[in-house]
């Protein structure tokens, strides 16, 4: 663990009880929440650069930017998972059931071309799902996706249930898994990564358990379950995703008496050998604490830059309240750099 990483693992009644106190209030309804607007409101979607300078970073961590996004329209927020497109674009999917697909903003704000239509830099749609689920699939809070065919994966809360959608983002199939984990209907498929060996990780927010797939959760097959080993029961996994070299980075938050009421940090864990029992052991490396605005981060993407660096964004869920902002922050991490400290430590 980094030096930069002090995250205290004793708790009390009060220091949890005051924390959810301050949740309910940021998602209680009425003067709380954004004025409503109809799903079908084409509401413009403004960026701003956030200028706000925080703590400095580790050795193999960089800062490249933080901008805020923001509209009135009601497709807008709550955004829980992220995927890294062609194109230098990103998207974007909500517990509200929309997605937001928007050009990075350190590239030129310009349309980008989808098939023969073009499509603007930044714009929400609703997800549409497999006829006959639309009623039950809409809490979105994690995303996955096969680099080479574009096809990819969501995961589902209160109805646990996979959905995997084409590269035109075409429903194909669902695989309602409720039946299979002892999971309470708000902390369901939090995290989701298809590996580079074709398995699939799943890793609900809260719990002791993670789930391997040997391939296509959707396509059937029974899950191995492993345990995961992390020392700070205060935090819930919110994204995971799995480097070039092939540990894994997980974005974790917890609820605490602040405004906004949460922090944040990163963590990262070695895969399990295939065939084994070994637990997940995840470890901190970085607290986000004192580097980026406090808000609710859920989402998380990947994608490799030059000279082994890889570019790391985190998206924050507002939960469509006034407190709380949609964030989006970018670093560029060294993998290398990250594995010399973590053996250090």
């Amino acid at each position: 663990m980094t030096d930069s990483c002090t995250i205290g693992q004793g708790t009390t009644v009060a220091s949890r009880i005051y924390p959810l106190l301050v949740l309910a209030m940021a998602l209680a309804p009425g003067t709380w929440l954004r004025t409503e607007v109809e799903w079908g409101v084409d509401s413009p979607i403004t960026l701003t650069a956030i200028n706000e300078p925080g703590a400095a970073l580790p050795e193999g961590w960089s800062l490249e930017g933080m901008w805020e996004y923001d509209s009135d329209g009601l497709s807008f927020g709550g955004f829980s998972a992220m995927l890294a497109l062609s194109d230098n674009r990103l998207r974007a999917f909500s517990d509200r059931g929309a997605r937001f697909t928007f050009v990075e903003p350190d590239q030129p704000q310009v349309p980008y071309r989808v098939g023969t239509s073009m499509r603007h830099p930044r714009q929400t749609a609703l997800q549409l799902v497999k006829p006959g689920f639309a009623n039950d699939l809409w809490d979105i809070e994690s995303a996955t996706r096969d680099p080479t065919t574009g096809q990819y994966w969501l995961g589902f809360e209160n109805v646990h249930a996979f959905h995997r959608f084409s590269v035109g983002s075409e429903a194909e199939d669902v695989r309602i898994f409720a039946d299979e984990v002892d999971w309470p209907v708000n902390s369901g498929a939090e995290a989701m990564v298809r590996l580079q060996d074709g398995r699939f990780l799943v890793v609900p927010e809260s719990g002791d358990e993670a789930l391997i797939y040997a391939g296509d959760p959707v396509a059937g097959g029974e899950a191995q379950r492993i345990g995961v080993d992390f020392p700070y029961a205060d935090f819930s996994i919110t994204e995971a995703a799995q480097l070039p070299d092939g540990r894994l980075l997980f974005l974790m938050r917890k609820v605490v008496w602040s405004v906004p009421p949460f922090e944040a940090m990163i963590a990262v864990a070695a895969l399990p050998a295939l065939r084994t029992s070994q637990p997940l052991v995840i470890r901190p490396i970085l607290d986000l604490t004192a580097i980026v605005p406090p808000d609710n981060y859920e989402a998380m993407a990947l994608r490799e830059g030059g000279s082994g660096t890889v570019d790391l964004w985190i998206m924050s869920d507002d939960n469509m309240s006034v407190m709380q902002r949609t964030l989006l922050v970018k670093f560029r991490i060294d993998p290398a750099e990250i594995g010399a400290a973590l053996k250090a430590n």
